[in-house]
């Protein structure tokens, strides 16, 4: 019988040497993955975790980049707008301060005088700011005042109510913390 098993036996025998060196090789294999395999793990988590972190991030930046962006531009088109108003007020408030002398003795009171009065304060109406139609609303009442009876308003109110438009046109076209007054302003005669 010892001579039926022996052809088997070196079979069984390498089988089982076989075995053997791969659970050892597999212990150690395991042990150096326990040892690796978690740090491993871990180092790959935090990179994965640092790129979603980073795309987030980037995200992020980009939407409050273009949130600025849109903010920029809006400041842009308003400022530029505001520019365009404040020059468009200057041109009135000229044309407007030209249009005033026909109040002023000795400038004459032709027709084409007075057509350039209405239209300048018909450009005023649209243009200019509260601040400055209310003092030249003033001063045309004054005037009207003046032309029914002009003994009821004084020269000197009448040059007050003038250079108020003035000075409040100087301030609505960027000058506004001048220092000139109304009495800065000199009225010329030849």
């Amino acid at each position: 019988m010892l001579g039926i098993l022996s052809p088997h036996l070196p079979m069984e025998l390498i089988a089982l040497v076989l075995s053997s060196l791969s659970i050892a090789g597999l212990i150690i294999a395991g042990l150096l993955l326990r040892g690796y395999l978690p740090s491993y793990v871990a180092e790959k988590g935090k990179n994965l975790a640092s790129k979603e972190d980073l795309a987030h991030l980037t995200d992020l930046v980009e939407s409050v980049k273009a949130l600025h962006t849109s903010e920029l531009e809006r400041l842009k088109a308003d400022l530029l707008a505001e520019s365009q108003v404040t020059e468009r007020r200057r041109r009135v408030y000229e044309e407007m301060c030209t249009a005033l002398q026909v109040f002023i003795s000795g400038h004459g009171e032709t027709l084409e005088m007075k057509d350039r009065f209405h239209a300048a304060y018909a450009a005023a109406w649209l243009w200019a700011s509260d601040r400055v139609l209310v003092p030249l609303n003033h001063f045309i009442a004054l005037q009207v005042q003046h032309t029914a009876d002009p003994a009821s308003v004084d020269q000197s109110i009448l040059k007050g109510a003038y250079t108020a438009i003035v000075v409040e046109m100087r301030k609505d076209v960027g000058f506004g913390s001048t220092v000139a007054t109304g009495s800065d302003y000199q009225f010329v005669q030849f």
